[in-house]
């Protein structure tokens, strides 16, 4: 019994019956090896999707935890630039803002309300980068100038720029400009220049800064920022 296999027969048509004999232990190592083959490759398979789906959760976490980031910069910046208009603002004129924002109720309703979030908030959408603001007064005229840079590489930027006023008091005041000197559309920068008139009934002498807003083709504001005029005087 301990000799006995097993004959394995192969037919076909064309040739004659072949016949194997295999012994019982190589027929079960045979059978072992193919579930086994096969536990490895039902493994391989499971190990393979649980590595997929831990690698796509962890690049998800990775993009929240990137934009939080991001979010974080821009409150942080938002922030640094509040401190420095803060620190080099000049004690009387922060003192006058601050006392016109703080008015009687009677005041108030004699006049606009001030609001100084609406004053120095900096919107940054990081499509748009503003930079060498300048200005210039002679008499009653203002000159105004800045470099404009398109920060996507991959298209080009469209839009209008804005400009008001702001006073000691902190009210703001519109500026009438020739809209096409603000207009622009750019693969990487432009150079903005214009020139205007005080209003009437303004003197340089009541002015504190300057507001930049700067919308996008769909006329959303993409940028905005306070310049205080001891800062861009020249």
């Amino acid at each position: 019994m301990s000799d006995s296999k097993y004959s394995v027969l192969f037919m076909r048509d064309d040739r004659d019956v072949t016949r194997y004999r295999v012994s019982p232990f190589w027929l079960k190592m045979f059978l072992f090896s193919q579930v086994f083959l096969f536990l490895c490759a039902a493994g391989g398979i499971y190990m393979g999707v649980r590595g997929f789906t831990i690698n796509t959760d962890l690049q998800s976490d990775n993009k929240d935890l990137e934009q939080r980031l991001v979010d974080a910069e821009v409150r942080l910046e938002r922030l640094g630039n509040m401190e420095k208009i803060l620190q080099s603002y000049d004690p009387n004129e922060l003192q006058s803002l601050l006392s016109a924002a703080t008015t009687t109720t009677a005041e108030v309703e004699q006049q606009e309300k001030i609001d100084l979030n609406k004053i120095f908030t900096r919107v940054d959408s990081r499509q748009v980068g503003v930079e060498n603001m300048q200005a210039k007064i002679v008499k009653r005229k203002i000159s105004i100038s800045f470099e404009l840079n398109n920060l996507q590489a991959s298209k080009s930027m469209a839009g209008q720029a804005g400009l008001s006023f702001i006073k000691k008091d902190g009210m703001a005041v519109s500026v009438d400009i020739n809209k096409r000197d603000l207009a622009f559309q750019i693969q990487r920068f432009k150079r903005i220049q214009t020139s205007f008139l005080l209003p009437d009934g303004l003197e340089d002498t009541d002015l504190f800064g300057l507001r930049l807003e700067i919308k996008g083709k769909d006329g959303n504001v993409i940028f905005a920022e306070t310049y205080p005029f001891y800062h861009i005087l020249s």
